[in-house]
């Protein structure tokens, strides 16, 4: 067994791996997997995707990849075949790939978040290598159990295109000295926000957008839905001010868009949250979510630069 750079494989060499982690994360998740796995197909025919997989003879039997953008790596799914799980191949793997990222030249910043990873032991790993991390858990909620949606005095009415600006200050302004913000550069200016909201609603960046469940109140808070397979909603963002918190936004918003998913005949919906969110992940399951996945986020800042997580 070696591991080999994801450049130097052709995507023939990892389709079954491919194929296999589809269907994993569609019974584990909820979530159809197949454009994801299609686009890393597509990074590896055209020798673009960073990362290892790990092979014996010509059968690939694990694979980790990360992402450039702009001075941070992105570390992408850890994914092993049923068959090679639990033996410490999927721990080695993940340690060369943080390795490579740490080391590339230019790269000031790597962060994940492990929620697609089947080594037991990678959020381990990431902290020995020296990443700040935080428990998240991925959470669903039976869309057939009974839903009530809560008065509040201030409207909210469906996204549109031309909102997309104004979504992208209040995810900002919601994040603005938070853990998330801490670990995920996403939110750390507003023009990264607007990418980021630009991403999902316009280049299915979670799932494919659901225009008829995700909602605005001007200036105080925004949701943004998708759809992740044919019977599972997903909720991506949901952001409040700090002006408008505590005072029942947040369950307006993301009830309404319950029941936005009920009404199109979907099951299940899902998202995630940081669990020291203490309020968001107290909301979250008191409206009827329950775990499903835990994971972690994680991110690492080269020395003598310093992640500084809030208390």
């Amino acid at each position: 067994m070696w591991t080999r750079p994801l450049s130097e494989v052709p995507s023939r060499d990892l389709r079954p791996l491919l194929e296999e982690e589809s269907r994993y994360w569609s019974e584990e998740l909820l979530w159809d997997f197949s454009e994801v796995s299609a686009a890393v197909a597509n990074g590896l025919d055209r020798r673009t995707l960073t990362g290892r997989v790990l092979q014996d003879g010509p059968r690939s039997l694990a694979y980790c990849y990360y992402m450039m953008d702009t001075g941070r790596a992105i570390v992408g799914s850890l994914f092993a075949g049923s068959s090679f799980r639990g033996q410490g191949l999927e721990e080695a793997l993940v340690d060369a790939v943080i390795a490579d990222a740490q080391g590339r030249p230019g790269n000031e910043r790597v962060e994940c978040q492990t929620l697609f990873s089947t080594a037991q032991d990678a959020d381990r790993r990431f902290q020995r290598a020296g990443f700040a991390s935080r428990p998240r858990r991925y959470l669903v909620r039976d869309l057939g159990k009974p839903l009530d949606v809560p008065g509040h005095e201030r409207p909210l009415r469906p996204l549109r295109r031309d909102d997309l600006a104004a979504a992208a200050r209040i995810v900002h302004s919601s994040h603005q000295g938070s853990l998330d913000a801490a670990l995920n550069l996403t939110y750390a200016t507003v023009t990264s926000c607007r990418a980021f909201v630009e991403t999902l609603v316009l280049r299915s960046g979670c799932g494919r957008f659901d225009p008829e469940a995700s909602w605005i109140v001007d200036g105080a808070g925004v949701i943004l839905a998708s759809h992740l397979s044919a019977t599972n909603g997903h909720i991506c963002q949901v952001s409040v001010t700090p002006e408008a918190q505590s005072r029942g936004l947040g369950a307006v918003l993301v009830t309404s868009a319950l029941g936005a998913f009920r009404r199109q005949g979907l099951r299940t919906a899902s998202l995630s949250v940081t669990v020291d969110n203490t309020r968001a992940y107290a909301l979250y399951t008191r409206l009827g979510f329950a775990t499903r996945r835990v994971f972690a986020a994680h991110a690492w800042v080269r020395p003598p630069a310093k992640i500084e997580l809030p208390a």
